[in-house]
């Protein structure tokens, strides 16, 4: 994964950083450094460029504190209680200075309530521990389960009374790291995207390393129908996808592009490209099939797919957009697995306005479940949100190594009901 923008070189606290991440590196250095004005207003700056950023607004009430501004930072706090998250402040010696203030107390105790909800049910397990899978898809005409595999670059089928089969073994038809998929019941195809990078998978050539491609698979015979690649000299991460009408439109995350497969040509080709899109990720339709929603760092974009004009959704200060792996679209709102944007991985529901480039309220399906390891990617069946709970994609070392076994637990599926919204 690349991290755009983001500068490591140094400056002065007199020349404004270009970017957000620029500047939240250079306030950690000040920091560091013991430089408490430039930390400040490194942070600052980060923050007003980037006030969505859960972690920003942190650093931003961090470095409050450093200078004496305590009511800003116990204001920068209470937004990110509202939004649900807990940093454990009563245990931060970096907030010590606030401890004693009646608000602070409240907001602290706001945060823990806030931040733990559990309401999914189980619904099968893997008991192939090392899979680390990322995608998961519903096959309603055979009413089978699918779900990817990073570490072992393979695709395995589930039955309903949770039983398992391959769909595909391991480097099948020169299979990748395997991410996000989705089944075409029209069509009885499954689409999945891979790619060979970090984390490395069990087995991968070097010189294969940076690869990316789109499978197609017909869902009766298992057969790869075809391999989609781009010839360039980029590196690609082809990481979600949603299918339009036959059509597949795929998140390039290291590019911020959106990549279409034409259902008619088979050809393979740039959809949309925004520079500003840092790692897009999940990826949805609407019913209407007027538009894509995408989540990337900054939250989710909706992208008419006539003409790819595109708007950020806007929302209330006590919502965060950010941090969402799976995207689902459910009704008119969305449901999202939000498993980056602060200490506790979550799943939400988002409300739309009927303009649908707004949300109006969002709601805190399940947080801080004890299975939780790292969860991705979900599918909507009937009324029912099946997601991976614990990929443990993070278990590998820096160098993109798998942990040792004993690390491992079985990959646990869970289901949440979802209700209609008033």
């Amino acid at each position: 994964m690349r991290t755009l923008f983001l500068f490591l070189f140094a400056c002065t606290v007199s020349v404004p950083a270009q970017n957000p991440f620029e500047a939240h590196y250079l306030s950690k250095q000040r920091l560091q450094e013991k430089d408490t004005a430039g930390y400040f207003y490194l942070a600052e700056q980060a923050y007003t460029l980037a006030p969505f950023s859960i972690e920003f607004t942190l650093n931003y009430a961090r470095a409050c504190v450093a200078i004496g501004k305590q009511i800003r930072a116990t204001n920068l706090l209470q937004t990110i209680a509202d939004i649900g998250f807990d940093y454990g402040l009563e245990s931060d010696s970096t907030f010590s200075p606030l401890w004693k203030q009646s608000k602070f107390k409240q907001l602290a105790a706001k945060a823990k309530q806030n931040s733990s909800l559990i309401s999914s049910n189980y619904a099968f397990s893997l008991k192939e521990k090392d899979l680390v899978p990322k995608g998961i898809t519903y096959d309603p005409r055979q009413q089978k389960f699918y779900v990817s595999s990073i570490y072992k670059r393979k695709i395995v089928g589930i039955n309903l009374d949770g039983t398992s089969f391959e769909f595909a073994g391991e480097a099948q038809d020169g299979l990748y790291s395997t991410l996000g998929m989705k089944v075409d019941a029209a069509r009885n195809h499954l689409w999945v995207t891979g790619i060979l990078n970090t984390p490395r998978p069990k087995s991968m050539n070097q010189e294969d390393f940076g690869k990316s491609a789109v499978f197609q698979y017909d869902l009766e015979t298992r057969k790869l129908i075809k391999k989609y690649v781009l010839n360039d000299t980029l590196v690609h991460i082809f990481n979600d996808l949603v299918i339009v009408n036959g059509s597949v439109y795929v998140t390039d995350s290291e590019n911020g592009s959106i990549y279409r497969i034409n259902k008619e040509t088979e050809t393979f080709t740039l959809f949309y490209h925004w520079d500003w899109m840092y790692y897009p990720n999940g990826i949805t339709v609407s019913p209407d099939q007027q538009y894509l929603f995408t989540a990337h760092w900054a939250g989710i974009s909706r992208i008419t797919i006539a003409d790819t004009q595109s708007v950020m959704l806007q929302s209330k200060p006590t919502t965060t957009l950010t941090g969402i792996d799976g995207l689902y679209f459910q009704e008119n709102g969305l449901i999202a697995v939000q498993n980056s944007a602060g200490p506790q991985s979550r799943i939400m529901q988002f409300e739309l306005n009927k303009q649908m480039d707004g949300v109006t309220k969002a709601t805190v399906l399940e947080s801080q479940n004890p299975l939780y390891n790292v969860p991705t990617t979900g599918t909507i069946v009937d009324d029912e949100f099946y997601f991976i709970a614990n990929s443990q994609l993070q278990n590998f070392d820096k160098q993109g190594n798998i942990f040792p076994a004993e690390k491992f637990q079985q990959t646990y599926i869970l289901k949440l009901k979802l209700t209609p919204k008033e």
